[in-house]
């Protein structure tokens, strides 16, 4: 018969060695635990060292814009930064192709060799205009990303020949970009008339859509003044703006092969931003000067207006969305300066005053006599819409 004592005994020997088994089994589960909730570095893109990533791209196959974001600049949304610089490459942003050389924003965007940035901290700050000035969020200098506190200094190659910094506003942003004409301009305008296709088989339907290096039918008013070699912008009409002029929507950019003189001028077309269709208008290409791209000068009360219209009318506008407020060369406004949109002062019920506050930056890209085109830069609030408030910030020297 076992003794009190000893049965005593084994029970505390029993319940000893549970509590060790526990214990040992809690220690080996603890590394799996940890282990599965240690997070998996690779599982997100982060941005490479901007010191390191290199200033250029050459395209592969199967490289798409929102890849090159994700692997350059840590998120596939930023891939308009791309896209901006690179206007003159690509036409259209969803189709980049093998062996085209793309240039990427980031720290060698600006500081590229041979290229002085030098301190400006003695230039004048801007004043109350009514707009909470806010920084809005970028992975590094972009093609309008402006220092606050730094300018593009005089700068110098090593054989002593000028550096040049590169445009402010790029040829494929100024020409796709939609502006205001007057009844002057509308007058002069001619249109796309016919197709130089023969078909062999007779269509239900003649075809009025076309494509890069097509060839169509152009008649102009004062057809004797048109010449081989002239370029022409294809358009299509947008709203009339009351008391400003008439929105035109570029489409294309036409050559002149063979020059009518009492009939219609064959040309091809060489650009195209939207469909270029038989029945749009066509006038005199402008030629384009860029303005190079320097530091701007911060304004005090810079003239205001309000958004009249937005490219593609959406609900709210976004990067990249080009629109127009009615002020102009009037009031001495010019390529590649800056505008803020922005919230106006509010009050509460209860008497309290909101101060004004920023939802985006944009640039001119197009100005004429009474409007200005601008395209949003920076967006820190999804606010860009018709009857929003922009007022001039910097200027262009």
């Amino acid at each position: 018969m076992t003794s009190q004592s000893s049965r005593s005994l084994i029970r505390t020997s029993s319940s000893r060695a549970l509590r060790c088994s526990f214990a040992l089994a809690l220690v080996l589960s603890t590394p799996a635990a940890l282990r599965a909730q240690q997070p998996d570095s690779t599982a997100r893109s982060t941005p490479a060292d901007t010191s390191s990533r290199p200033s250029t791209h050459k395209v592969k196959a199967g490289d798409t814009l929102w890849d090159l974001a994700r692997i350059y600049l840590g998120d596939p949304f930023l891939w308009p930064e791309i896209y901006r610089l690179n206007t003159d490459v690509v036409e259209d942003p969803h189709w980049i192709y093998p062996g085209e050389v793309l240039r990427l924003p980031g720290a060698g965007a600006l500081a590229e060799p041979g290229i002085a940035v030098a301190s400006n901290s003695d230039q004048a700050a801007p004043g109350d205009t009514g707009v909470t000035e806010m920084e809005v969020e970028s992975t590094g200098p972009t093609l309008f990303h402006r220092l606050p506190a730094h300018r593009v200094g005089a700068s110098t190659l090593q054989d002593g020949s000028p550096l040049d910094p590169g445009p402010a506003v790029r040829p494929g942003e100024y020409y796709a970009a939609p502006f205001v004409i007057g009844d002057r301009e509308r007058k002069r305008s001619g249109t796309l008339v016919g197709s130089t296709e023969i078909a062999g088989i007779a269509a239900a339907h003649d075809r009025d859509t076309f494509q890069n290096e097509e060839r169509v039918y152009m008649h102009v008013p004062g057809q004797a003044m048109t010449s081989a070699g002239d370029h022409f912008l294809v358009y299509r009409l947008g709203p009339d703006l009351a008391g400003v002029g008439q929105v035109v929507v570029p489409t294309g950019i036409v050559i002149v092969e063979t020059a009518g003189r009492d009939e219609a001028s064959t040309v091809r077309i060489v650009k195209q931003f939207e469909p270029v269709e038989l029945g749009q208008y066509v006038m005199p290409l402008e030629e384009f000067v860029p303005p190079k791209r320097v530091a701007l000068t911060p304004v005090e009360l810079g003239p205001t207006a309000k958004i009249l219209w937005i490219h593609d009318e959406p609900q709210l506008a976004s990067l990249q969305s080009y629109f127009i407020v009615a002020v102009g060369e009037r009031e001495g406004v010019k390529l590649g300066d800056e505008f803020h949109v922005y919230r106006e002062r509010t009050t509460t019920e209860g008497g309290v005053r909101i101060p004004a506050e920023q939802i985006a930056i944009a640039h001119v890209v197009r100005v004429t006599g009474r409007a200005t085109t601008l395209v949003v830069t920076g967006q820190r609030n999804p606010a860009v819409r018709e009857g929003a408030r922009t007022q001039l910030a910097a200027r262009m020297p």
